[in-house]
């Protein structure tokens, strides 16, 4: 029996592209809809508009397209989790729209995906250079900081202390790797999903440490927009498992994903709609 579901990550606000998704959701018989973070744009001229922004966005076009997506598909689910841009003190938002039905919010969190699978979600990155910290952590104890390119931090919410390391822990124990999707937004390090445009590979280390250590049934990421274009690749293996980020397009007007039966991995097809 097949379990397909549709993947993407790093919309980042573009309306056009989730409606490209839940048609194709709808025309391809998804069983359910996976987003890997960094769901919002970063429109406004301060940190306050940005943030006030999200929000909107939020409540008044997400929730409302898979509100109305629920209604006419009962029996497709949407799973979600934020990535860096998003701005952390919104997830409440999200949570929220989880307790009534509308989709599920699963950071840090591990829920059935069907009978036979688990799916869990992981929002959190490496550091990076950029000045918004809402989801950065160090991927171990001692990691220094890599070179910034700006003097201040922003945070949109009290920093979150410990490391990857020790979340993905935790994690682990709520769930088995073995048949469980995991959805991580920061790629593993040094593969062919975590290239940026100089060449350098900045995916994050103790992700790579988790996926090889546990061989978990499928890993999901995104984050890193050029690395498939760079690598020439959107999929990648550690061991046996199978790695997969999308990438995104932008500025080209286009959705990036692919549809996975996960009772059958030899058939993942990638789309650009």
């Amino acid at each position: 029996m097949t379990f397909k579901l549709i993947y993407t990550a790093d919309l980042h606000g573009n309306e056009e592209l989730y409606k490209r998704l839940l048609k194709k959701a709808e025309d391809e018989e998804c069983n359910a809809v996976v987003i890997g973070g960094d769901l919002c744009g970063r429109e406004g001229n301060t940190i306050r508009e940005k943030i006030d922004n999200q929000k909107i966005f939020l409540e008044n076009f997400l929730i409302q397209i898979f509100k109305q997506f629920k209604q006419k598909n009962k029996n497709k689910e949407i799973y979600l989790i934020m990535g860096n841009d998003d701005f952390r003190i919104n997830l409440k938002i999200l949570e929220n729209s989880d307790k009534v039905g509308i989709f599920k919010s699963i950071h840090k969190k591990s829920i059935k995906l069907n009978k036979n699978f688990g799916i869990a979600g992981y929002s959190f990155v490496n550091p990076t250079p950029f000045r918004l910290k809402d989801w950065e952590k160090p991927d171990f104890r001692g990691d220094k900081m890599p070179a910034q390119l700006f003097l201040e931090e922003i945070r949109s919410i009290e920093m979150e202390e410990g490391t990857i390391e020790e979340d993905l822990k935790n994690i682990k124990r709520m769930s088995n790797p073995k048949k469980t999707v995991y959805i991580m937004h920061a790629p593993p390090y040094n593969t062919k999903l975590d290239i940026i445009m100089t060449g350098t590979h900045v995916g994050s280390k103790s992700i790579r440490q988790f996926i090889e250590n546990e061989q978990p049934l499928l890993a999901l990421h995104g984050h890193i927009h050029e690395s498939p274009k760079m690598s020439g690749s959107w999929q990648d293996k550690i061991s046996s498992t199978i790695c997969i980020n999308v990438g995104s397009s932008y500025p080209e007007d286009k959705l990036n994903c692919v549809i996975i039966d996960i009772e059958n991995l030899n058939n993942i097809k990638y789309f650009e709609l």
